[in-house]
This record gives C-alpha cells, structure tokens and sequence, in this order.
C-alpha cells in the first residue's frame, strides 16, 4: 500500500475516534456548542473518506481517454471537501441559532459540562496530532487531497480550543448564552476554511501558475545545463495533484543535427527532474531564425 493511501485510511480511523469523543461529549453535557463541534467532527470523516477516494482514483495510469492521467481528481476531492466544510456551517448555524432562543441552563463544571469539555479535549488533542502529521504527508507526497483533509482538522482543533476556553467562561459567570454565541462564532470560522479550500483547489484546477520562485529555479536550470543552445522561452508549466507538467521552446543553431539537439534536451531534463521529481517535461527544438531574445540566454552560448 502506497504511504498516502495509509495516511488517508489512518485519517478516517483518527476521525471516527474523534467523532465518538465528541459526541459523548455533547451528549454528557447538552451544550450545543460541544453538538456543533460534534457535527463537524462528521464532517471529517466524510472528508477524510474523499481523500481516499480521490488518491485511489489519482493513482491510476493514464489511458485513451486521459492521456495526461487522473491526477486531477485530487483537487476534485478538494473541492468536494470544501463544500462539506460549508454544509456543516450551515447546519451549526442552524443549530446555534434555535439555541441560541431557547437556550437551557449550562451545568456546573463538576457535573456533565466538565465531562464533556475533559472528553473534547482528548478529542481535541488527537485531532491535533494527527493533523500535524497529516499535513507534513500532504507537503512530502504532493497530495492535495491529504493537504485539504489536515487544514480542515486545523481549523477544527482552534474550534474545539475556542469552544472549551468559551465554555468554561460561559459557566464560571452563569451565562447559558454564550453557549449559542461560540456555536454561531464556530459556524463562521468552519465556513471560512471550506471557502478557502475551494477557492485554492479551484485555483489547481484552473492550472493556477506555479509560485515565482520556482519558476526561477525553473530558468536557473535551463541557464546552467542547456549549454550548446542558443536560448529557451515560452514557459508553461501547471499543477495536477502530485504531477507536475512543464513545456518550453528551446532554440538551437540551425546546423546542430537532431542527435545533438537531443542529448541538449536529456541534460536539461535531467536537472529539472532532479529537482523535481515526476515532472512531465515537453521541449519543442527550434532553429535560431525563430529566437525571440528573451525568456532565458543559455549559460555560454553565442547570440544569433
């Protein structure tokens, strides 16, 4: 089993703990605060169940009808996780508000409101390991999918710290009131996330250009190992999950032959995929009459 795949079923383990705690949680205690927190915690696991399916479904080999893969579905999954984000905002909301109208007294912290915050921090405290974890496996693979899954968590661990610390507060000067408050304030703090989340997979699927670092290391390279060409231009690089694709124009002189224009070409791919490995390369040769003196002067070589 590949190391994402393990990751996004030890997401879906991790998230059905959480799920339990924070459930028993709200139950003991009766706060609709903890019951948000509770419904967002089933959110999760549903996200983290898109994550599999989307790395399962990335993982297959391109065919006929998608030459350039199924890496995409990555950021599909993204997607899909965000708007489960902003559905479970809704739903608090909704929840928050009817008791925020007919809101019951909230226990004493020695009773069933203690038990259940003492239950949402462990739950809390897990979620927040595993998205540490989660989110250096989302950075290391590549993967989108694991990415969206453990800013989701994130955002879900400052939720549970918001809704202890409010709580205790809550309790200690009599105030039921607040319970609904922090449901409402949860409500809108989860909706920001799930939008962000959209937006930035949209921005992937959109084929987004990458960061202007990268792209400099991307003309560094060609600079340094594309010695005997005259100059590169017309970059174009994006994004698809895991799979980077990159094309580029590279002009040679118009007396080279093919052989030599090629080991050209072998150089350079050898030293982007160095530095980036996967990356799918397209290198279109050119005679000198079509220079277009600019994008990148190779390293040495003599202008036409």
């Amino acid at each position: 089993m590949k190391p994402v795949f393990k990751f996004a079923v030890a997401s879906i383990g991790a998230g059905l703990a959480v799920l339990a705690l924070k459930f028993a949680a709200a139950r003991v205690s009766g706060s609709a605060a903890l019951f948000s927190d509770a419904l967002e915690s089933l959110v999760n696991v549903g996200a983290s169940s898109l994550a599999l399916y989307a790395l399962i479904g990335a993982a297959k080999p391109a065919d006929r009808q998608h030459p350039y893969g199924h890496a995409k579905v990555e950021l599909l999954s993204a997607v899909a996780t965000g708007a489960l984000i902003l559905v479970a905002a809704v739903l608090i909301f909704e929840r928050a508000y009817a008791a925020f109208w007919h809101h019951a007294s909230l226990g004493p912290l020695s009773g069933g409101l203690g038990a259940g915050l003492a239950l949402n921090a462990s739950a809390g405290a897990l979620i927040a390991i595993w998205a540490f974890w989660l989110r250096r496996a989302g950075a290391k693979y590549r993967s989108p999918a694991l990415a969206a899954d453990a800013r989701h968590l994130e955002s879900d661990v400052l939720s549970t710290i918001g809704i202890i610390a409010g709580l205790v507060l809550a309790a200690l000067l009599h105030l039921p009131v607040l319970d609904p408050v922090i449901a409402v304030a949860i409500a809108l703090q989860i909706a920001y996330a799930g939008a962000k989340t959209v937006l930035e997979s949209l921005s992937g699927l959109l084929d987004e250009a990458p960061p202007p670092a990268m792209l400099a290391r991307i003309n560094e390279l060609v600079r340094e190992h594309g010695t005997g060409a005259i100059e590169a231009h017309d970059f174009r690089t994006r994004q698809a999950g895991a799979a980077s694709f990159l094309e580029f124009h590279l002009v040679v002189p118009g007396a080279m032959s093919v052989s030599a224009a090629h080991d050209i070409c072998d150089a350079i791919e050898a030293a982007l995929k160095a530095q980036m490995p996967g990356v799918v390369i397209t290198i279109h040769v050119e005679p000198e009459q079509k220079a277009k003196h600019e994008g990148v002067v190779v390293m040495g070589a003599i202008p036409p």
